[in-house]
């Protein structure tokens, strides 16, 4: 199963091997942020937006298959990005 990892471009990090990036500023970033939202509430309507966004087309998880998602949130922080990975794992058993 793939996971997520910390990323921050800032740190001079290299983009781990097998990792697509799925901050902000992709296309698969949350466009609802903590600071406005609290961290809870940013990853509630992500998730709703997720849904949404995959029902009428609009976001294809295929590319992000396989690999793990590179994000700057800290690991020890709940993220998007864990919902990215349950959604592609719910797509490819059904």
């Amino acid at each position: 199963m793939h996971k997520r990892v910390h990323f921050n471009r800032y740190e001079g990090q290299r983009m781990p091997e097998n990792s697509a990036l799925v901050t902000r500023q992709t296309r698969y970033g949350n466009p609802f942020t903590v600071e406005e939202f609290g961290r809870e509430e940013a990853l509630r309507l992500f998730k709703i937006y997720l849904d949404w966004a995959i029902k009428w087309k609009l976001l294809d998880l295929d590319p992000l298959a396989g690999k793990d998602l590179a994000c700057n949130c800290h690991l020890n922080e709940a993220c998007h990005a864990d919902i990215l990975l349950a959604k592609i794992n719910e797509l490819k058993t059904n």
